[in-house]
């Protein structure tokens, strides 16, 4: 699911009138860059998801085919 985008807070210059209901909320600094350690494993990630994906394909062949074969044979 998709994060939602974030909201850019910014300081308005006027003052608030006398009735201005105040939300005084918490928030963090987001760093925007990621390290180099988190984006060496990701690449082994998506190394590792890639490679498992790539051994299971020539069984599930094997098995489709056999299928189909016991298939045409009845």
């Amino acid at each position: 699911m998709a994060q939602p985008r974030p909201t850019r807070l910014r300081e308005v210059p006027d003052d608030l009138p006398q009735s201005a209901r105040i939300i005084d909320a918490p928030f963090k600094v987001v760093k925007g860059r990621r390290s180099r350690l988190a984006s060496f494993g990701r690449w082994m990630l998506v190394f590792t998801a890639a490679a498992a994906i790539g051994f299971l394909v020539p069984p599930v062949w094997v098995v489709v085919q056999e299928i189909f074969a016991m298939a045409r044979a009845e």
